[in-house]
């Protein structure tokens, strides 16, 4: 099993948007055309809940707590009606995979897969 280093990588901000935005939307701001078409003044809407994530997933977090996080934001801080897991469950993995293609072996340069405890 790999763990992530102490130290974080540069993780992009963008990178985690694209994520929240295509994956995970639990208010669904992107289904109303309207606001979907000015989005410029609301991207940042989930940038808190997404850098928690990508650090609970660097501290090697087990992937049920992560998904746990995302779902209680959705049904407690956000109060939007329970969607279940899936969605958060599949930003948590994209994320994983994006952070994956952060590592990279010290001593060769090849790419390290990380596994997420579930």
């Amino acid at each position: 099993t790999v763990t992530f280093p102490s130290t974080r990588p540069n993780i992009k901000l963008s990178r985690l948007r694209d994520i929240g935005w295509t994956y995970w939307d639990p208010i669904g701001l992107l289904t109303d055309k309207h606001l979907a078409d000015d989005k410029k003044n609301f991207d940042n809407e989930y940038d808190t809940y997404l850098m928690q994530a990508a650090g609970m997933i660097w501290r090697n977090t087990p992937q049920y707590d992560v998904v746990a996080y995302l779902v209680d934001i959705e049904r407690n801080y956000i109060s939007m009606p329970d969607r279940g897991s899936d969605a958060a469950k599949i930003t948590v993995v994209k994320i994983q995979n994006y952070l994956k293609t952060l590592l990279v072996a010290p001593t060769r340069g090849e790419s390290v897969e990380l596994r997420l405890l579930s």
